[in-house]
């Protein structure tokens, strides 16, 4: 029956008392989803001031695709697996504060590099401290959130990404005006930093001090599965379970990859198709994506929940999924095509209100399929590959179809139209076998 299953994925009903109050459980997602804007806004406000720092280090599209992707994602990718580990034994609260201070601090020198080779050097350095958020975050959400409730959850926490890229755009746009027009002359140790620099510097001073917000967390206890698993272990799950995993690892190469390929060089395609200012773009993209993605969260959580049945028919979640990424292809690539500014930017807004769908039917079908004991290292394995071999190579790919196979101006635009439907049409077949197998999972399971 489906309380085997259950049981088999450590949520036996002794267990689920671990969640707490309710009022406990949507604290520790909005703290998260809080956190996780934040990991966010340093993304957000470098792809804004792509052309400006292109400009000023006199650098071309391949190394700006570097600064993005790889840069960050080399490190990055590696350290979730010790993170995972840690995330699994140790105090999962002072792990993910002191991360936090450490990364902030990394983003604030970002701010004061001089050179392409010091800006890429502090990227790495931020890359080190976010490693842990992917692995720690998920395991707290698993233990600290309802089954029922998990979709909601995980929809909320993915709005972070939304969010932190609109906040990135948004903030980073007034910075880039205020440092322009030389509203920082006054101020000590910033005055002396460019407005690209100060889009940079600023958000990570903010972040040291929101890293103490962590602490006002409960820590959920975790299910009663005996001893820390090893990665061995991990392994020979994942290799029992291949079936399902394979497509699903497969999935969060492809979608990430896609989803970096266009989100890296948005703005910047924005920019050279209608010529508009650095702040400009910020600020509307900025307040269209703040408006459009709370109903976009609200509107997808819900809709999962209810069709995955209480959590039983995750398969579901999978389909509806899909389907919502398909259709967010058609306005995304109005962005570039529009025949006007307000037809463009109706577009985008469109775009944002079909975000997100892809991630949290990743993160929920993780959950499903993996034992809580697991799911710490599972989720850094995974964030591995997602990152190593989608986000970091995302951005590259683009620029590098720009680069040999269009010319001009807008080369990076044309191969946007390109790298984004092609790699999403592969994320979503593969999700599609994912969810068929899932499935017939299910139904073994229950049986």
């Amino acid at each position: 029956m489906m309380e085997n299953e259950t049981a088999s994925l450590g949520e036996l009903p002794a267990a689920r008392s671990q969640s707490g109050s309710l009022a406990q459980q949507w604290y520790l997602v909005g703290v998260l989803t809080v956190i996780y804007v934040l990991n966010y806004i340093d993304r957000g406000a470098l792809n804004l001031i792509v052309n400006p720092l292109k400009e000023d280090l006199h650098i071309s599209d391949v190394q700006i695709s570097l600064l993005i992707g790889l840069s960050f994602a080399a490190l990055y990718s590696l350290l979730c697996i010790p993170a995972g580990y840690l995330s699994d034994i140790v105090s999962r609260r002072k792990l993910l504060g002191s991360a936090i201070c450490f990364w902030s601090c990394a983003a604030t020198l970002s701010g004061f590099a001089g050179s392409y080779a010091q800006l890429f050097a502090g990227r790495v350095g931020l890359g080190v401290g976010e490693a842990v958020l992917p692995p720690t975050a998920y395991s707290l959400l698993r233990d600290g959130v309802r089954p029922q409730h998990r979709a909601r959850a995980f929809s909320c926490y993915h709005l972070g990404t939304g969010i932190g890229n609109a906040l990135g755009a948004l903030i980073g746009g007034a910075l880039f005006a205020l440092g322009v027009a030389g509203a920082f002359a006054t101020v000590p140790i910033l005055s002396a930093l460019r407005p690209w620099q100060l889009v940079i510097a600023v958000p990570g001073l903010c972040g040291i001090l929101l890293s103490y917000l962590v602490f006002t967390l409960r820590e959920p206890p975790r299910p009663p599965a005996g001893d820390s698993a090893s990665f061995g272990e991990m392994f020979r799950y994942i290799a029992d379970h291949r079936r399902l995993y394979t497509p699903l690892f497969l999935s969060i190469v492809f979608g990430p990859m896609a989803v970096s390929a266009w989100g890296a060089w948005q703005a910047a395609a924005i920019g050279r198709i209608w010529g508009l200012a650095v702040p400009q773009i910020g600020h509307t993209m900025g307040l269209l994506a703040l408006c459009a993605l709370p109903f976009d969260a609200l509107i997808i959580g819900f809709l999962m929940d209810r069709v995955s049945r209480g959590g039983t028919r995750r398969d579901r979640t999978i389909f509806l999924a899909i389907g919502i990424a398909a259709l967010q292809v058609v306005p995304s690539l109005m962005i570039l095509y529009a025949p006007s500014i307000p037809v463009m930017w109706a577009s985008y807004a469109a775009s944002m209100l079909l975000t997100n769908a892809n991630g949290v039917a990743g993160t929920l079908s993780l959950a499903q399929v993996t034992p809580g004991r697991l799911m710490g290292k599972v989720t850094s394995f995974y964030f591995l590959i997602a990152n190593l071999l989608g986000l970091a190579m995302g951005p590259t790919v683009t620029a590098l179809v720009a680069e040999h196979f269009f010319t001009g101006k807008l080369a990076i635009v044309g191969a946007m139209t390109w790298c984004y439907p092609l790699l999403t049409a592969a994320n979503l077949l593969c999700l599609a076998i994912f969810a068929l197998r899932l499935r017939g999972w299910q139904a073994g399971q229950a049986s």
